[in-house]
Order: C-alpha cells, then sequence, then structure tokens
C-alpha cells in the first residue's frame, strides 16, 4: 500500500500545477515565519534598511515576474506544439512532464506571489522597521532564486522541443521502463504462459470500468489485498493494451469459498486505465513513440532519412539493455500472476515499421540492419537476440522487396554477415 502511495506521489509531483502550489505554500510560510522572527532583529537595523529600500523591490519583482511567467508559458506551449507536429504527437505525454520546465515556472509564478502578498501586507501596515527586515532578507533569497531560475531556462530554452531533446527523453523513458521490466518481470510475481490450465475454474473475472488503456498496474495494493483475503490474482491484459468497458482484465482465485467483494473492488481499481497510454510501465509504447519519430521522417512530405537512421541508432542501447522472458523465481508479489514480455514484441513496435517505412532508402536499411545485429551481440538475453536475429532476417528480406539494385543489395547483405 505504501509503495503504491508513494508511485502516486511521483507521479504527482511532475504535474506543473503541483509544484507552482507547493511553492506558493512555501511562499505563504515565509511571510508568515516574518512575524516571529522581528523581535530577533536590531531596532537599528530595521531602521537602516526601512521601507523604502523594500517596496521598490517588491514592486518591480511584482510586476516583472507575471510577465515573465505568462512568457515563458508560451514558449512551453509553442515548444509542444512543435513537437507534437514535427516529430509526434505523442511526445508531448513526457514533454509536458519535463521537471526543469515546471520548477523554473513554479520559481517564477512563486516569486511574483511573494512579492505580491508582500506588498498587501505592508499596506496594511502589518510589518514593524525590524519585521521589515527579516521580509527583506527573504526578499533577497527570492531575487536569487529568480537569478538561477533564469540561467537554467535560457540554458534549457536552447533544446526544447528539438529533435535531440526529444529523442533523448523519450529514450530514457523506454530504457526506464525496460529496466524496471527487468528487475521485477511479470510485474513481481509469476509468468501466466498458459491461461487455459492455470487459472482455475471458479476464479471470478474483474471486468474494465470504463474502455481505455491499462495505463499501469499497482502491484503493492494487488499483493496487499491478496494476502489479507488468502487470494491469487491472474492479470490476463498487459499494460498498455486497449479494453472495452466490462472486458475481463484479470481473474481472482480464493483457496476457499468466493473472493471477498471488496478485495475485487480494491484489486480493481488498482489497475488504472485512462484514455492515453503511459511511459511508467509500458516499455513497448516508448519504443512505438520512437519510432514514429523514424516513421514520420521518412513520409514523402518530410522525406528525412537522417532523422531515421538517428533513431536507429538510439534504439540499440534500449534493445540491448532489455531483460524478457519468465522470471527465474518469484518475486516480492507471489500472489500475482501476469503475461511475460515478449522480445518479439519489442522489435515489432521498433525496428519493424522503420524498415516497412524505408522503402528504397538504402542508408536506412543499412543503419536498421547493423542496428539489429549490434543489438544481437551486446545483449545477454537469449530471447532478445534470437528476436534480434530473426527480425534482421526479414528487414533484409523487405529490403530485397524494396531496392532494384544489385550493389546496394549485395552491400546490405555484407554488412549482415560483418554483424
Amino acid at each position: 500500500m505504501i509503495g503504491s502511495l508513494l508511485r502516486r506521489l511521483r507521479q504527482l509531483s511532475r504535474r506543473i500545477h503541483v509544484r507552482v502550489i507547493l511553492f506558493a505554500l512555501l511562499v505563504l510560510v515565509a511571510l508568515a515565519m516574518a512575524k516571529p522572527m522581528g523581535p530577533l532583529i536590531p531596532e537599528r537595523l530595521g531602521e537602516w534598511i526601512g521601507a523604502d529600500a523594500l517596496d521598490p523591490i517588491l514592486a518591480t519583482m511584482a510586476s516583472s515576474m507575471l510577465a515573465v511567467t505568462i512568457f515563458s508559458l508560451t514558449i512551453m506551449q509553442s515548444a509542444l506544439a512543435n513537437a507534437a507536429s514535427a516529430w509526434t504527437p505523442r511526445s508531448h505525454l513526457i514533454l509536458r512532464e519535463d521537471t526543469v520546465t515546471h520548477s523554473v515556472l513554479a520559481n517564477f509564478l512563486g516569486a511574483y506571489l511573494f512579492a505580491l502578498l508582500a506588498i498587501i501586507l505592508r499596506a496594511a501596515d502589518l510589518f514593524d522597521p525590524r519585521e521589515s527586515v527579516v521580509l527583506f532578507g527573504m526578499t533577497i533569497v527570492v531575487v536569487v532564486i529568480i537569478v538561477v531560475s533564469l540561467i537554467r531556462w535560457i540554458v534549457h530554452l536552447e533544446g526544447l522541443g528539438s529533435l535531440p531533446f526529444t529523442a533523448r527523453v523519450i529514450e530514457r523513458e523506454a530504457r526506464a521502463a525496460l529496466e524496471a521490466a527487468a528487475l521485477t518481470p511479470c510485474h513481481g510475481g509469476h509468468a501466466l504462459t498458459d491461461p487455459g490450465t492455470q487459472i482455475p475454474n471458479d476464479a471470478v473475472a474483474i471486468k474494465a470500468r470504463q474502455a481505455g488503456y491499462l495505463q499501469q498496474i499497482f502491484e503493492p495494493t494487488v499483493q496487499e489485498a491478496a494476502e489479507e483475503h488468502d487470494l491469487r490474482v491472474y492479470i490476463v491484459v498487459s499494460v498498455g493494451q486497449y479494453v472495452l468497458t466490462d472486458e475481463v482484465m484479470a481473474f481472482v482465485a480464493a483457496h476457499s469459498g468466493a473472493p471477498d467483494p471488496d478485495a475485487l473492488t480494491r484489486i480493481g481499481q488498482a489497475m488504472m486505465i485512462d484514455d492515453a497510454r503511459s511511459f511508467e510501465q509500458d516499455p513497448v509504447f516508448g519504443l512505438t513513440v520512437l519510432a514514429e519519430i523514424a516513421t514520420r521522417a521518412l513520409s514523402p512530405g518530410v522525406n528525412d532519412p537522417g532523422t531515421a537512421i538517428d533513431i536507429a541508432h538510439r534504439l540499440t542501447p534500449v534493445l540491448a539493455a532489455a531483460r524478457t522472458g519468465v522470471p527465474r523465481k518469484t518475486g516480492v508479489h507471489d500472489r500475482i500472476w501476469s503475461p511475460p514480455l515478449e522480445a518479439d514484441r519489442l522489435f515489432d513496435a521498433s525496428y519493424d515499421p522503420i524498415a516497412r517505412y524505408a522503402g528504397s532508402a538504402v542508408e536506412v536499411h543499412r543503419a536498421v540492419l547493423r542496428a539489429l545485429g549490434q543489438v544481437a551481440t551486446a545483449t545477454q538475453d537469449d530471447g532478445v537476440r534470437e528476436a534480434a536475429r530473426a527480425m534482421q532476417a526479414r528487414c533484409l528480406e523487405r529490403a530485397r522487396a524494396a531496392i532494384r539494385f544489385e550493389a546496394d543489395l549485395e552491400a546490405l547483405e555484407q554488412a549482415v554477415q560483418q554483424t
């Protein structure tokens, strides 16, 4: 239960409005601290700084930070729209969670709120000269935060929404999802390889509450509910799969009697359904989005084989680190059964569409074949190696059907032999 709560909080912290609200609360705390700290300030120091030294700074901060915040939001929206139109519409799902952008915007808006509230409180005559010294010190700290945020924002804008930045972020998310799947295969439980024989006949079905994608599964919640009521949970839908309303997502079996209805409700709620896929527990989705960038670049209207080649290279280290198949031993969630991640799905979502859209572009086929050979050589997983070799053979046949020049075909075949 705690693990599920921590994951929800971590995902919630990626939302920009959450960071803004947290910074605004810190502003209120800082202003509230000025009153009790006032008596600790020497009286002469308060007279030396005075109100005249503080009011112009607060007025400038209030007027400028609002304009900077609006301008930064416009830049962020333009970068997201550019990435969605130029690379892939799914890129906004990951770019909108960019922590640097969130932190900078939260700092700008928080500084505006700080200045505005400070001006209102001073106009209400709530600060004496010594308390104004505390407020002055807090204002200097906020100014330093603004300067640092501006520098971070300027550096960050150099690549925001560009191809290298977008591809790098998606590549990182795809690799993180694959590493998590390798660390805890089958959601940390048993492999459901033969549902017909593994699932008991008296198991109760858990159906989807709405249509959408199975976005993620909160395994600690499922495991806790199963332990409390002595249940076994058989998940028959993979994360990222689209389900219809009332479609069966899992079966629950009890050692004796019927499963508790409250436990069924908790397990069903732990399987989150949404109208969009997520990178969190769906490594195939990350590979699919990367492949979408390459296939869009290979469309006749764009005709950019260089981007497709770059994506083919970026996919290589991601897939080389993949681990598939059934777990060697039962994981931490020993009451959960779920389908194992299949290596063929990874290559069908990544290199297959690139080779399919490459057409007669010899350089793209060469990059794909070489990348598949590198994956087969670098991986330590037998399933990934076999799937890479099978995909390499299929891509070579596709290249033979699309390319008419014998010299180009010979060069491709030699490239395959070298890998």
